[in-house]
């Protein structure tokens, strides 16, 4: 997708040219395999999504790495498909019915063993508690009680139990993006709450969208108007000192790179990084 032939292909069909693409890396599911989990007590589904699957395998790692940290074995399901998000954002909502359909089966085969299913991405979060029940509610049956969770709600929650302890003796500081699908959920921030936790001091950027709002800002007749609404908070990436750009979602953090020139990472991978 880098290619500069790829790139002029895709600017052809719509995709600007200009917008910034993420690598193909490592599968996340692939990688999975590699971890080594001790056996322990307790057991949570993990269900990756796209971003952390393709792009991003090292922050499906450091998810991994907390819930161990907290106690509990996890498993991440080959059958998990896209959440859909994408599909139903561009006008797809067969295709999307589709992989809802998949993906609640999925959920429902876990949930009736007693489990939980969490995601790190909020956009995916947002798809399977309010947008799935809203666009498909013929698909949902009253056992599914909002399919997946936030695994940093889960893991706040664990912290606060005592199951998970965060403690780390290093001054960081974090400038904190808030996405836009993490705050249409209503439960807060608890990528900050975790991050305050292990004693890191965060700073919220509060400055809006990001302005690529999932495919929005890739297309060719949206980029500009995607960076003018993210201009804000790219000044005040350029302008941060802290250690750390933090953001849970994938697509914000390519337009934090894209547009503010600092790479952000994810709530969790910070608190790796911090404590490990």
């Amino acid at each position: 997708m880098l290619n500069p032939v790829t790139r002029w292909f895709l600017d052809k069909i719509g995709i600007s040219d200009k917008a910034p693409m993420p690598p193909f890396n490592k599968y996340f599911r692939r990688h999975f395999k590699t971890i080594n989990q001790k056996k322990l007590d307790k057991t949570v589904v993990f269900f990756p999504g796209c971003y952390v699957d393709a792009y991003d395998y090292q922050t499906g790692d450091d998810i991994i790495w907390m819930f161990n940290k907290a106690g509990y074995n996890v498993i991440v399901p080959k059958e998990f498909v896209c959440c859909g998000l994408p599909m139903v954002s561009n006008g797809f909502f067969e295709d999307a019915r589709k992989n809802a359909k998949i993906n609640i089966e999925t959920v429902m085969k876990y949930k009736v063993q007693g489990l939980q299913i969490v995601t790190g991405c909020p956009s995916c979060a947002l798809m399977f508690k309010k947008d799935i029940p809203e666009y498909f509610p013929e698909l949902i049956t009253e056992c599914y009680k909002g399919g997946v969770s936030d695994a940093q709600e889960f893991l706040l929650h664990s912290v606060q139990k005592g199951e998970l302890k965060l403690e780390s003796n290093k001054k960081i500081s974090a400038l904190y993006h808030s996405p836009c699908h993490l705050k249409a959920q209503g439960i807060g921030f608890p990528g900050v709450d975790l991050m305050t936790a292990a004693g890191i001091k965060v700073v919220n950027a509060q400055a809006g969208c990001c302005g690529i709002s999932g495919s929005y800002g890739f297309k060719k007749e949206k980029y500009n108007i995607g960076m003018e609404i993210g201009s804000e908070l790219f000044n005040k990436v350029k302008d941060s000192k802290n250690d750390f750009i933090s953001t849970e979602c994938g697509t914000c953090r390519i337009q934090i790179r894209h547009g503010g020139g600092k790479a952000a990472i994810h709530p969790i991978t910070v608190i790796r990084n911090t404590i490990e």
